[in-house]
C-alpha cells in the first residue's frame, strides 16, 4: 500500500513541474531561463534592378549639381564630428560663374562649377564677395597655416590672425617687402616706391591718393579708419620695412590734435601687427614753409614719442631743386619723381643704419 502511494505522489510532482515550466515560457510566474541570443544575419544586399530611395528636389534656382555638393559637404562634417548648424539664410546662387552660397552662420560653403564647394570663414566670405573676379574661386576651404587661418582662390590668398581679429592678405616673400601706407606720393612709380625699390625692397603700397592720417578721399577712409575697416589689407607674417608717409593732405583738415590722435592709433596698430618690423615715419615733402612744414614737425614729435625712426624730406623742393619739377604745385612729375627716389634711397638708408627702433 505504502508503495502505491509513493508511486503516486512522484507522479503528482512530474505534473506540477512540467506546468510551470509551461507557465514561465508564456511569460506568467517565474522568468524563463537565459539563452544565447541567435547570431544577427547580415544585411541584404538590395535586389538587383531597385532604385534608392529618391531626394527631395533643390530649392527653385539653386542648381542640380550645386544641391547635392551641399548634401554631401554637410554629410561629410557630421561624419568627422563637426556638424554644420542649421542654414542661417536661403541659398543664393546668382554670383556669376555659374555659383552658389550656403550660409551658416561663422562659415559660409561657396560653391562653383568650376571649383565645387568650399567652406569659408564669413568674414573671409563677405571680403571674397567684393572681389571676386580679382580672387578667382576658393580652391580651399580654410585650413592652419604657420598658427593663423588660410584660404587660398584661384588668383591668391586670404589669410584670417584670431590674434588681431583680421583678415590680411599673403605675400609669399613678405620679408623682402616694403610695406608702404601712404597717399599719391607712395606709389611704387613715385620716389616713396623707386627709392625703396633701389634698396632691394618690394614695396606693397596701400593707402590711396587723397588719404591720409585724418583725410578719405571719398572711396578709401583715413589711414586708422581704412586699417580698421580693411579697405586695404596688411600683409601677413614679418615684412622687412614699414614706412608710413605721408601728412600733406591733412594741411586741408582737422587740426593738430586729431592728426597726433590719429597718427598714434595708427602707430600702435602697427606695433601690435608687426611687433618684429621696424616701422619709419616718413614726413610731408615741401619748401620747408608753412602748413605742409607744421605737420611734418607734429609727426617728427610723434614718431618720437612712440619710439619710431623719422625721415623728414619737408624742404626738399627747395633744397634739392624739386620744385621745378611739381607738375601741379604740390605732386612731382616723372622727372620730379626720378630725381628725389635716390634722395629718398640715401636719407633712408642712413636712418636704417643708426640702429633698430625702440
Amino acid at each position: 500500500m505504502r508503495s502505491n502511494s509513493s508511486a503516486l505522489m512522484r507522479r503528482i510532482l512530474s505534473a506540477v513541474t512540467a506546468a510551470a515550466a509551461v507557465a514561465g515560457m508564456a511569460g506568467c510566474g517565474a522568468a524563463p531561463a537565459q539563452r544565447p541570443l541567435p547570431a544577427v544575419a547580415a544585411p541584404v544586399p538590395p535586389v538587383a534592378g531597385t532604385e534608392p530611395a529618391p531626394q527631395p528636389p533643390p530649392p527653385q534656382g539653386v542648381p542640380a549639381d550645386a544641391w547635392a555638393a551641399r548634401e554631401e559637404f554637410v554629410q561629410m562634417r557630421v561624419e568627422n564630428g563637426r556638424p554644420l548648424p542649421g542654414p542661417a539664410e536661403e541659398p543664393v546662387c546668382s554670383l556669376p560663374g555659374p555659383g552658389c552660397y550656403f550660409s551658416y552662420g561663422g562659415e559660409t560653403l561657396v560653391w562653383s562649377a568650376e571649383t565645387g564647394m568650399r567652406a569659408l570663414r564669413t568674414e573671409v566670405f563677405q571680403r571674397w564677395k567684393s572681389s571676386v573676379r580679382s580672387l578667382g574661386w576658393p580652391v580651399t576651404s580654410e585650413y592652419s597655416f604657420g598658427g593663423d587661418r588660410r584660404t587660398d582662390f584661384q588668383k591668391g590668398t586670404l589669410m584670417f590672425s584670431p590674434r588681431l581679429g583680421r583678415i590680411m592678405s599673403y605675400e609669399p616673400a613678405v620679408e623682402k617687402t616694403a610695406v608702404v601706407i601712404g597717399d599719391s606720393q607712395a606709389g611704387r612709380d613715385t620716389w616713396v616706391g623707386k627709392g625703396l625699390a633701389s634698396l632691394g625692397y618690394t614695396p606693397v603700397v596701400l593707402g590711396a591718393g587723397g588719404t591720409g592720417y585724418t583725410r578719405g578721399n571719398g572711396t578709401v577712409h583715413s589711414y586708422p579708419e581704412a586699417l580698421e575697416a580693411e579697405e586695404w589689407l596688411l600683409p601677413w607674417g614679418n615684412p622687412g620695412l614699414v614706412v608710413v608717409q605721408g601728412g600733406g593732405n591733412d594741411a586741408y583738415g582737422p587740426g593738430n590734435t586729431e592728426i597726433r590722435h590719429n597718427a598714434v592709433q595708427l602707430i600702435r596698430e602697427l606695433k601690435r601687427t608687426y611687433p618684429e618690423t621696424r616701422i619709419v615715419m616718413v614726413g610731408v615733402i615741401g619748401d620747408g614753409k608753412g602748413r605742409r612744414a607744421e605737420i611734418d614737425s607734429l609727426l617728427a614729435r610723434v614718431a618720437a614719442e612712440q619710439g619710431l625712426d623719422f625721415l623728414s624730406p619737408r624742404d626738399w623742393w627747395k633744397r634739392y631743386s624739386l620744385g621745378s619739377k611739381l607738375d601741379d604745385g604740390l605732386h612731382l612729375g616723372k622727372a620730379g619723381h626720378d630725381a628725389a627716389a635716390p634722395v629718398f634711397a640715401r636719407e633712408l638708408k642712413t636712418v636704417l643704419e643708426r640702429g633698430r627702433n625702440g
